[in-house]
């Protein structure tokens, strides 16, 4: 950690140490190692943690703090939100026609890739889309 390297002589507790880590973990970490750098340069024999905080608070505007959580969010409600009606309707468009001219061949190569041919039209236009890829070959 950098705090014992730049005071060697001073020992943080086992417990504040943790929390510490678990809390300074997910900031900016080149921003927060710039403020005990600088705290460095005002206390020469034991850091002051509260001191060294504020000066991070006053680096980064707190809208920025959170920020990694906010994305995190966007991302997993992205993840977690289901296709609209219209995205829905444009999948039947597209399997329909991925579909349209498929081959005994084809479905022979579905079967084998997945173990079945699936019954619904969307899923099975994905794994026809899979098997007519130059690379993949299941005979």
């Amino acid at each position: 950690m950098l705090m014992e390297q730049l005071w060697p002589k001073w020992k943080l507790e086992p417990v504040m140490s943790n929390l510490l880590n678990e809390k300074w973990g997910q900031l900016h970490q080149d921003k927060l190692q710039s403020c005990i750098r600088q705290h460095r340069l005002a206390r020469d024999f034991k850091p002051e943690i509260s001191a060294i905080h504020k000066a991070y608070c006053a680096l980064i505007p707190q809208n920025l703090v959170g920020e990694r959580e906010v994305e995190q969010t966007r991302n997993d409600l992205e993840r977690c939100t289901p296709i609209s009606a219209k995205e829905f309707a444009e999948w039947d468009v597209w399997a329909e026609a991925m579909l349209k001219n498929v081959t005994n061949e084809e479905l022979k190569q579905v079967h084998e890739f997945i173990g079945h041919v699936p019954e619904s039209r969307r899923i099975l236009a994905v794994a026809v889309e899979h098997v007519r890829k130059p690379s993949v070959r299941y005979a």
